[in-house]
């Protein structure tokens, strides 16, 4: 064929099938102690990713394509097809590194593989990758090297326990406040399970508070904690509870922070299920009698229950975007949540409120751009197009009036409430993933957004999209480089990991695409990418799913420039103290560093006005630059600041 693009995606084709057999003939000798004869690094996951818990996942979710296949472990992370290690020739071979096969829709035509797990358009090509253990057998050494010298930490020590219960209470007002820390403790003091207590919360909290210290010996008790709460599994679904349902909304967010997504998806799931299981969901819509009063205790009830509900709303709703995977929240329950958001009360707290605000038009943004096309990638329908136009409407709607503690103030950056961090990279996610979809390419096949290349697009069309994906990405880059130079490595909540890893790829896919450009603007880039990278690098001790991260970030810039930027080992699992704002560890801005041609002017740092224009052109071919994402602007002053929305 004389289609050099054709040949060489033949080839890439012909690549995934011989890895398919590859995993197909490693199932079958699974019980053999020899090495696989090809793909030995990947194919394989981890041997223990502690995620055992009383259920098991169904036998005939395997990767392979045989129905005798013997099934995989018990609860073990799913084994995702391997990414590609080396640099590939050609640029169309590098867009589509990342894909990975078991990734594909289940509607795509063609397909009878057996996928061992899906993920969406949404999600990122770390996602499913599996995570190397070397991290957890750095901590493990730690802790038996305390062990030797007779100083016992263990798990049941009242003081220890007591002092993560108290870090957990802080660290979770940087994200979403589940637990209500007074409710929690009155209802401990007894010791015995209530409404608002039992073990494997409390289990729960103490594996989520252990990622948080500095200490590795404390961190290596968030596994004994984990396999604690999952012991409990069994008796948090026979009594469902409000205090289980937050159970299983932690033991959730801890699973996927250990890259575990299966299970953390699944007890998210558990968690919504339980809201209409325990009435919640009416309980939150109370506004009292015929006037419109209700009994304190009625009405501390109802906070409680909106408080939980609104919760539930936003973990589902960023583990489907993460993910790409449809909610299994109602829209009539959305709706009642959105009602009470909207009434603003004094009970409510204007954080969750915020979250909800964005999670709730969020939810419906995943599942447009998870379902917008059909098994054969035409176009999207105007019906589409119209829906996110209006949701985009609502996201903006939403920026434009969050509480003065949360607005963005890029010149003041550090007056920022420190929970506002994750809500603004998430919303920077959110439209880097608006702006591709306006510009997805015409017939092709589905895969994620942050792979997708194409050719033949207007010049305005790739420009305004482009710089909107490179203006979020800076904010990205901006705000978790800042947050980690302001308030400490060990204290990034982790809502920002995944967003982070978004922002640098954006940010690699910019300099590839323009790297004849200035030397100073390069650079300059590749400053904020390096920040971001030793960003992630800092954060691995305490959340190991962001190994993965990095490793995917490296296997991009694999045979480029910017593979230098991956030089620094990977730390593993030591002591990590806050790295104060200001020492040497910080990011150092560059002397000269220009600012960027036109991609800076005024005009194109305000929102798109135009947006009929912009959504008309919803699903037209876009050229590759419309989605190779780029730097950010944080510790730059000679980059024109933005205050205002991206879009």
């Amino acid at each position: 064929m004389s289609d050099g693009r054709r040949s060489v995606s033949w080839k890439y084709v012909d690549e995934l099938q011989q890895r398919i057999r590859a995993l197909e003939s490693l199932n079958h000798r699974r019980g053999d102690s020899r090495p696989p004869q090809s793909n030995n690094h990947n194919a394989e996951g981890p041997a223990e990713d502690g995620t055992s818990i009383p259920a098991h996942y169904p036998a005939n979710q395997s990767p392979s394509t045989q129905q005798h296949s013997p099934p995989p472990p018990a609860l073990s992370h799913p084994q995702p097809e391997p990414v590609a290690e080396t640099a590939l020739d050609s640029q169309h071979r590098r867009s589509n590194i990342f894909y990975p096969v078991h990734a594909r829709s289940p509607r795509e035509k063609g397909s009878d593989d057996i996928l061992s797990s899906f993920f969406g358009l949404t999600s990122h090509p770390h996602v499913g990758s599996p995570v190397e253990s070397s991290a957890d057998s750095s901590m493990t050494a730690c802790a038996d090297e305390v062990v030797t010298l007779g100083i016992d930490l263990g798990a049941n020590s009242p003081q220890l326990r007591n002092n993560l219960i108290q870090s957990f209470f802080k660290y979770q007002t940087l994200w979403v406040d589940i637990v209500d820390k007074e409710c929690f403790s009155g209802h401990r003091k007894p010791g015995t399970h209530s409404r608002w207590y039992s073990d494997f919360l409390e289990y729960t909290m103490l594996a989520c508070a252990t990622r948080l210290q500095t200490s590795s010996a404390v961190r290596s008790l968030g596994r004994e904690y984990a396999q604690l709460a999952k012991n409990e599994v069994l008796g948090a679904l026979q009594d469902p509870t409000p205090a289980n349902l937050q159970g299983f909304l932690l033991l959730s967010e801890y699973e996927v922070t250990q890259g575990n997504d299966r299970p953390g998806w699944i007890f998210c799931g558990i968690a919504c299920r339980m809201l209409s299981d325990l009435g919640l969901h009416e309980l939150a819509d109370r506004n009292g009698d015929t006037d419109g009063k209700m009994d304190e205790e009625t009405a501390r009830e109802s906070a409680l229950a909106y408080s939980l509900l609104s919760a539930c709303i936003t973990y589902e709703g960023v583990w489907t975007l993460y993910l790409g995977r449809p909610s299994s929240i109602p829209a009539s329950i959305m709706d009642i949540a959105a009602a009470r958001c909207r009434e603003r009360r004094r009970s409510d707290s204007p954080l969750l409120n915020a979250w909800l605000g964005l999670c709730v038009p969020m939810c419906q943004i995943s599942h447009v751009l998870n379902n917008n096309q059909d098994s054969g990638g035409g176009d999207p329908s105007d019906s589409s197009s119209q829906l996110l136009q209006s949701l985009c409407a609502q996201v903006q709607a939403w920026y434009d009036n969050l509480p003065p503690e949360l607005v963005y103030d890029e010149k003041h950056l550090t007056n920022l409430d420190m929970a506002g961090y994750g809500l603004h990279t998430q919303y920077c996610k959110v439209q880097i993933l608006l702006s591709q979809a306006r510009a997805r390419p015409r017939h092709v096949r589905k895969r994620r957004y942050s792979q997708i290349s194409g050719d033949g697009v207007s010049d305005v069309m790739s420009k305004d999209s482009g710089n909107a994906i490179y203006h979020a990405s800076l904010r990205i880059a901006r705000l978790v480089v800042t947050y980690r130079e302001a308030f400490g490595v060990e204290k990034i909540p982790s809502i920002m990991l995944d967003n982070a890893v978004v922002g640098a790829t954006a940010l690699i896919r910019h300099v590839q695409r323009t790297q004849h450009g200035p030397d100073a603007v390069s650079r300059r880039d590749q400053t904020w990418i390096r920040s971001l990278v030793k960003s992630l690098e800092a954060v691995q001790p305490h959340f190991p799913v962001t190994r993965r991260m990095l490793d995917v970030l490296k296997s991009s810039c694999a045979g480029t420039s910017l593979a230098d930027l991956f030089h620094s080992p990977v730390p593993a699992a030591t002591n990590l103290a806050s790295v104060p704002s200001g020492s040497s560890a910080s990011i150092h801005p560059m002397k000269h560093a220009q600012t960027a041609p036109d991609m800076f002017e005024p005009n194109l740092l305000n929102p798109i006005h135009d947006l009929d224009g912009v959504w008309g052109s919803f699903g037209r071919n876009v050229s590759p630059a419309t989605f190779f994402w780029s730097g950010l602007d944080a510790v730059f002053p000679e980059v024109t600041c933005s205050d205002g929305p991206i879009l």
